[in-house]
């Protein structure tokens, strides 16, 4: 019985201890690869998210971007919104992220353009800096200045007097003018103008109510390549440098105001059908 007992016990040990010594070993690795798996998985992860991630605003305005090739055909609406959306591979649903009047698309078509002028007016000033080029006199670069921003209406000019009547909406002044201003300011500082008494003042009120007329007979103009419009801008244009005194610029500044609004009648007109652009 002991010798059996004996045998029992030296056979019993060595497999416990050689089932101990395995079992461990298989348990080991789990563990080690749950805890290693997930973590290049998660930083993988948050590393594109962390590359691709695009905002809402930068959305928008790829989608505002894209929309600006229907305008032509569908006006300043949603409707031109939608198919801009859905050359980016949107849903056109996308649209309802904009307000339905189309405002914040001629809001950033006005926005693209004042940087393309601000681009325009910085390199010719860098070419007269270095000497290559002949600094214009005020009259001529205003009115060049002028002209280069209203020209890039004219893809749009069907549409613009729709672009000009949404603007004048209570809401959308604010921006719209505040974006006209500061228009209006970089071209003069560009001009030269160091002026800060009240000339810095009727100055820009001058050219904002020269660029507000123009653009109003542009609208109508039929000429061959908008050569009217061009014409009544220099003329407005001698107009404004040739005033003698503080008196006669605040004058004139009254007469283009009252210009401005009698235009902003006639493109209202124009909308209704009444004395459409031919």
């Amino acid at each position: 019985a002991l010798r059996r007992a004996s045998e029992e016990q030296r056979k019993d040990p060595p497999s416990s201890s050689s089932q101990q010594q395995f079992e461990p070993q298989q348990a080991d690795p789990h563990p080690e690869q749950e805890a290693w798996s997930p973590q290049p998985s998660y930083t993988g992860q948050g590393g594109q998210e962390s590359e691709d991630y695009e905002s809402e605003e930068q959305l928008q305005h790829r989608i505002l971007t894209a929309a600006l090739e229907f305008v032509p055909e569908h006006g300043w609406t949603a409707e031109a919104i939608a198919e801009g959306a859905k050359t980016l591979g949107l849903s056109a649903a996308a649209a309802g992220m904009f307000h339905s009047d189309g405002s914040e698309l001629i809001l950033h078509f006005v926005s693209q353009c004042n940087s393309k002028l601000s681009d325009l007016l910085e390199e010719e000033q860098k070419l007269v800096q270095l000497g290559k080029a002949e600094k214009k006199p005020t009259d001529q670069f205003l009115r060049d200045a002028v002209e280069a921003r209203l020209r890039m209406v004219i893809p749009y000019i069907e549409k613009w007097p729709q672009a000009v009547s949404i603007l004048l909406l209570p809401h959308n002044i604010p921006s719209s003018l505040n974006l006209l201003t500061s228009m209006i300011d970089d071209i003069w500082h560009h001009a030269g103008d160091q002026s800060t008494d009240i000339n810095w003042y009727t100055r820009r009120a001058v050219l904002t109510g020269i660029y507000n007329t123009t653009e109003l007979v542009m609208m109508q103009d039929t000429s061959p390549d908008f050569e009217d419009t061009w014409r009544f801008l220099e003329n407005r244009v001698a107009d404004a440098m040739n005033m003698s005194s503080a008196a006669q610029q605040v004058q004139s500044t009254g007469k283009a105001l009252a210009q401005g609004l009698m235009g902003a009648a006639v493109t209202i007109t124009n909308l209704t059908g009444l004395n459409q652009r031919r």
